[in-house]
């Protein structure tokens, strides 16, 4: 397990517990406490956690937020996290995209992905708040990209607006697709409020929606609940992803796609 992924998953329990000892990670991730020593070293280094004797506990900032993993990161950084995951699940999605589709993408990495995947199609009309979304569809002459104004947000690469700024009476949407901070078996979420209204009334313009999240989204924290599961989503993660989980979750009546 690489360094980055291994700190990740750190701050994810954090995130839930609240405190870790350097006991248990050792074990959880079957390495040595030298080394997690040094991975808790490195996060109190940047403020996401307080050294305590024998590990280490979260700091009120990270738990009033849940947005630790999302600061800690770029953009870039966080595009390179589970890159082969996210590759195939855009690969995935794009396969429920025809040609001449109207679809709505929101930003994030993974949909950034599926913007790659999309490329070959022809006469697509996409509406999007990602800025490397829209770039990516941009590049095929054979795509049609709206781009939706708000307030730019540099660390998400994606323009921020107010549902009720947004409207979307003169466009049909067969389908959103929608990356998120996390999933559970009671819903998808984001750590931004703003964020999550936003993606509230994407959901209300798609006929259906499509929810792209690889792995790790089920081990992660937002607080702010962008909808619970309905018969109307479909959920394209990998085979890593906790399948108890998955269970729950296609027990709902939701589609569940695994890739890999």
């Amino acid at each position: 397990m690489l360094k980055a992924e291994r700190q990740q998953r750190i701050l994810n329990l954090m995130q839930q517990t609240s405190a870790v000892t350097v006991r248990d990670l050792a074990s959880e991730f079957a390495t040595s406490p030298v080394t997690i020593r040094r991975d808790l070293l490195e996060l109190g280094e940047r403020g996401l956690l307080e050294r305590t004797h024998g590990g280490a506990i979260a700091t009120q900032e990270v738990l009033a937020e849940g947005n630790a993993l999302y600061e800690m990161y770029s953009y870039a950084d966080r595009h390179h996290q589970q890159a082969v995951e996210k590759a195939a699940i855009a690969e995935c999605a794009a396969q429920y995209v025809s040609d001449g589709d109207s679809i709505l993408i929101n930003a994030g990495t993974t949909t950034h992905a599926m913007a790659q995947a999309l490329r070959g199609h022809q006469h697509l009309h996409a509406i999007t708040n990602g800025l490397t979304v829209a770039t990516t569809l941009g590049q095929s002459s054979n795509a049609n990209v709206y781009i939706l104004s708000g307030r730019l947000d540099m660390r998400k690469q994606a323009a921020i607006a107010r549902p009720d700024q947004e409207r979307f009476d003169d466009f049909q949407i067969r389908e959103a697709f929608l990356g998120v901070h996390a999933i559970s078996e009671n819903g998808f979420y984001m750590r931004d409020n703003e964020d999550a209204a936003m993606n509230r009334a994407f959901i209300a313009a798609a006929s259906r929606v499509t929810i792209l999240a690889d792995h790790t989204k089920l081990d992660a924290f937002a607080s702010f609940r962008i909808a619970p599961w309905n018969a109307k989503h479909r959920l394209i993660t990998d085979s890593k992803a906790n399948h108890n989980q998955l269970a729950a979750i296609e027990a709902q009546g939701v589609e569940v796609v695994i890739t890999g």
